[in-house]
């Protein structure tokens, strides 16, 4: 149980105990008789006191900051509280409600009278208490000073929190704010300074070494614009989560590092989750390449909506181990135990396959084993063949074969007009579910086509980052290169969404927002690191890959997609090109060709799936 909630419940006992005494002393002043204490009133009182003190926190009196805003605070306790002493003095005129509620109202005159002197006392003492503590721990050398960002509730509730608690190790030594209203103010000592345009120069004037953005109801371009303001060199920015986590958990857990997806600026997305419960509840749902980035978050989620089973299927026993080892700590100690296994086993291996779907009848597949890497595609064109292009075969027969009510293959953006290996092995498995469907009396297949996901194995982030530790030079392959981004979460989100939306035949196309360039993307980085690019580490322009492009494109035919009720998904649908059985004949002689790179590919381009050239 975190502090907040501990600190809520003291108060919450204390008042309790508070108002018991104070009834019993009301009966002193008036009655001066003893032998009012019988039974009935000592019931009355006590029910009294507890609902009174149930009401107040039903309320959220106990959430209040005493460092902040006090008169305003205490007036709505106040009313709150005799409120609700008026509530049981009507009620104790009522004598159909028997001898419990029966007290005289002289009494509860003086209770009232007692309990707003009791609250006023109280509720200002716990307030220069706070302020009392938090002047103490300015006197602790190891305090880092810290500016906050935001000089509203939640900039209050920052200093409130973490003022008075010197573990945390900040000394807020000022508030900036754009508010004219409020600049020049002080806030319990606590200067605001502004505009939030001067934020460098003031972090420099007060010495803080600690930014902490504490405006969780901000627009997301508005937080893009104050982070990227700020000069990153020897300096911590942190940042206050969404207002509704505000009082839910322990404020210190939840501020916390300024992280790359803030200073792309990306909305959240909201998911349907009643209809991805109807589409996952009690339903077997089988991962391929369930270890991996993309793969192991769509299992997370899944389980979220109670499926009957989810099996994990990876041919890398690795992150597979390191997936169900995570799982079985996170629900260890749930009363409810999701049933989840992991197999190990490749999509290549029909045979495996056959094993594992006769077994197990899933109702769902994700489809996400798959080689993704473009440069190492080029070099091996028929490790994409096999993977890519016969995996996909091979799981979306056994879809058909085993009466699997839905099959979700994860493409990419590179599969359109593709001018790599990776990305024609994609679009060619796009080609192998479309034809599946035209085919198939029961299974239902869809694709989802996305960017690149942040942090994923493999992609940008993870290796400027490993480049930014070693000292540099980050590497970027062009100054104009340019990318779709999302986090992994909502990406797999809306992935698994999407194949709630499935009927058959769909090419799901997420929006990925504004394209955001790679140059940019590791300059960030730099400056997350706390580093000065041309100072103290520097990127290097590298040139184009083989098969890279300079932008993606996510539609094939915008004019062709629209919007499902998640207005983050479109949808395209198309005449797939090939027959089933022109499917299976070009697979087959892509097999035969086998290593012969330079044949693959004039037969990729023969058949118009990878650009010439």
């Amino acid at each position: 149980m975190n502090k907040r909630i501990l600190y809520n419940l003291g108060l919450a006992f204390i008042d309790f105990i508070v108002f018991f005494l104070i009834c019993i002393l009301s009966v002193m002043i008036v009655t001066k008789d003893t032998a009012y204490f019988n039974t009935n009133y000592l019931i009355s009182i006590l029910i009294i006191s507890f609902v009174k003190v149930a009401l107040s926190y039903a309320f959220k009196t106990y959430n209040m900051l005493w460092m902040y805003s006090i008169r305003s605070n205490l007036t709505k306790l106040i009313i709150i509280t005799l409120a609700i002493d008026l509530i049981f003095l009507i009620l104790s005129l009522i004598p159909a409600l028997g001898d419990y509620t029966r007290v005289k109202t002289s009494i509860f005159i003086v209770i009232m009278l007692l309990e707003f002197a009791y609250l006023v006392i109280s509720r200002f003492g716990l307030s220069v208490y706070f302020n009392y503590f938090y002047h103490k721990t300015e006197t602790n050398n190891s305090i880092t000073n810290t500016v906050i960002v935001g000089a509203g509730s939640a900039g209050a509730m920052v200093l409130n929190e973490i003022g008075r608690n010197k573990e945390y190790g900040y000394k807020i030594v000022g508030f900036i704010d754009d508010s004219v209203d409020k600049i020049g103010q002080v806030i319990n000592n606590v200067k605001v300074y502004g505009p939030i345009a001067d934020i460098n120069e003031i972090v420099k004037k007060l010495g803080a070494r600690k930014v902490i953005i504490a405006i969780p109801s901000v627009g997301i371009n508005k937080l893009r614009e104050i982070t990227n303001l700020i000069e990153y060199k020897d300096i911590t920015v942190e940042i206050l989560p969404d207002k509704a986590k505000l009082l839910q958990t322990d404020l210190s857990s939840t501020i916390r590092k300024v992280e790359i997806a803030d200073l792309l600026g990306r909305t959240p997305i909201e998911l349907d989750k009643s209809k991805l419960n109807s589409f996952l509840n009690d339903k077997v749902v089988l991962v391929t390449g369930g270890g991996g980035s993309i793969g192991s978050e769509i299992c997370r989620q899944v389980l979220e909506y109670n499926p009957r089973k989810l099996i994990i299927f990876d041919i890398y026993e690795n992150t597979t181990y390191e997936l169900k080892t995570e799982l079985d700590l996170k629900y260890r100690n749930r009363d409810i135990q999701p049933d989840y296994l992991a197999l190990i086993g490749s999509v290549r291996d029909e045979s495996r396959l056959e094993e594992v779907f006769s077994k197990y009848k899933p109702n769902i597949v994700f489809h996400a084993a798959a080689h993704k890497h473009v440069p190492l595609m080029e070099d091996s064109p028929y490790e994409a063949i096999k993977n890519n292009i016969k995996g996909t075969y091979n799981v979306a027969k056994m879809a058909d074969k085993y009466g699997v009510d839905k099959m979700v293959l994860i493409s990419t953006d590179k599969a359109v007009r593709p001018t790599n290996v990776m990305g024609a092995s994609k679009r060619f498995c796009e080609m192998v579910v479309e034809a599946w469907n035209a085919k198939s009396e029961h299974t239902r297949y869809s694709m989802v086509r996305f960017g690149n996901v942040l942090g994923s194995n493999g992609s940008v982030i993870p290796l400027f980052r490993k480049q930014i530790e070693a000292g540099g030079p980050v590497t970027v392959t062009s100054a104009e290169i340019n990318r779709f981004f999302m986090t992994i979460p909502e990406a797999c989100g809306l992935v698994i969404e999407s194949g709630a939306y499935a009927e058959g035949g769909e090419k799901f196309i997420l929006d990925m927002g504004e394209p955001v360039k790679i140059i940019d993307l590791a300059k960030n980085m730099i400056k997350l690191s706390g580093l000065e690019l041309g100072k103290d580490i520097d990127i290097e322009i590298t040139g184009l890959r083989p098969g890279e492009k300079l932008y993606e494109e996510l539609l094939l035919k915008t004019a062709n997609a629209t919007k499902t009720d998640n207005d983050k998904i479109y949808v395209e649908k198309g005449i797939h090109p090939f027959s089933l059985e022109k499917i299976e004949e070009i697979i087959n002689h892509l097999l035969e060709i086998g290593h012969n790179n330079k044949e693959v590919l004039e037969y990729l381009q023969e058949l118009e799936i990878i650009k010439k050239g």
